[in-house]
């Protein structure tokens, strides 16, 4: 990895990680957030920016003390493989199992809404192909595909903010804290699961030609913030607490209702390209990250094919499996949501103590 080549400046990595994680915490995240807090949903993404900023201290710490080539890269010199392999095993584990639940989200939500009498191996096999080769294009490509295609991503979204105004209704967020605090603290939760996914920065910065800086690092988990905060509140003031948590998709409902004026509605194609545009770099990127751990001659950007074909199989597998709908989304609110936050906050903590004592 010392010949690295480091191809990215800090501002398309924020691009970057703004398009796969805002897909999170734009659509996936905000019903298990109305489930566990209700009305009080926007008070938990407020509550939750102290612990947000703490960890953005920790992450700054990890990439400032990183040598260029990254953290790990640090780990494989200072220490055996085996252990090293043993500590990236939680966070390969969250990259495989991420990539599928987008994959398998995707698919539910494109068979639901849009391709009802499409044959399901159509739609898997499609999808599947397209991200094989976003990865193999490699991380360069990703971000400047991202440059191109978060703008209209972000244009889309103020369009609907804007144009449904007329349909929200400011008091139906309040009175707050009407059940006590607790169903803001398990809120706490969710919300936290979409923005500790700051930490994959560290598993960006060896792509990068400038230093990660912390203002950086600042921006990115406000921006998270803010892909939360806007669609959540919106779905209160339009629909309710307690209609839009039983929404699987409060955000994509929202342009549903759209009108403007008597003759123009249906514009709910735009949300699809907002959600094909990060649901396939998220799984993507994923799989470019899974890949890295096990491609030991890192001197570029792309990942040679014979380590893609093998991981890519194994998801197709995983995807191929039936699954209950009503069984994914509850393993995903009781389950996947809460152990990822355990996981990035351990995960956090502990590559800054090793790194402090490394130093």
């Amino acid at each position: 990895m010392k010949n690295i080549r480091h191809i990215l400046i800090p501002r398309q990595l924020l691009l970057l990680l703004i398009l796969s994680t805002g897909l999170l915490n734009h659509v996936m995240l905000i019903p298990s957030i109305l489930r566990a807090a209700g009305r009080d949903s926007w008070i938990s993404i407020l509550a939750s920016y102290p612990i947000l900023l703490i960890m953005t201290f920790l992450v700054y710490y990890i990439v400032k003390n990183s040598p260029k080539e990254g953290f790990f890269y640090l780990l494989n010199q200072k220490w055996p493989k085996w252990i090293v392999f043993l500590f990236s095993l939680p966070l390969c584990l969250f990259l495989l199992t991420s990539a599928y639940i987008t994959f398998d989200d995707l698919i539910l939500w494109l068979s639901a809404y849009f391709l009802a009498d499409v044959p399901s191996f159509i739609v898997i096999g499609s999808i599947f192909i397209i991200c094989f080769l976003i990865t193999w294009a490699g991380v360069k490509h990703m971000a400047i595909a991202s440059g191109i295609l978060l703008p209209l991503v972000m244009i889309f979204g103020f369009f609907i903010a804007f144009t449904n105004t007329n349909m929200k209704e400011p008091s139906l967020l309040f009175p707050i804290f009407s059940d006590g605090y607790v169903p803001v603290t398990k809120g706490m939760i969710y919300v936290l699961c979409g923005l500790l996914e700051l930490y994959l920065i560290v598993l960006l910065q060896p792509y990068t030609e400038d230093k990660i800086k912390f203002h950086h690092l600042i921006v990115l988990g406000l921006i998270f913030m803010g892909l939360m905060f806007g669609p959540l509140t919106a779905s209160i003031m339009e629909f309710g607490h307690v209609e839009a948590a039983y929404m699987r998709y409060p955000a994509y409902e929202q342009w549903r209702i759209l009108a403007i004026g008597e003759f123009i509605t249906h514009l709910d194609f735009f949300a699809l390209y907002q959600w094909l545009c990060g649901a396939l770099i998220r799984i993507s990127l994923f799989m470019f990250f899974l890949a890295g751990f096990f491609y030991k001659k890192k001197d570029q950007y792309r990942i040679p094919i014979k380590v893609l074909i093998p991981l890519y199989i194994l998801l197709f597998v995983m995807v191929l499996f039936p699954v209950d709908t009503h069984s994914f989304y509850n393993y995903l609110f009781e389950l996947y949501f809460p152990v990822t936050v355990v996981l990035f906050m351990v995960q956090i903590v502990v590559s800054a103590i090793l790194l402090r004592f490394i130093k």
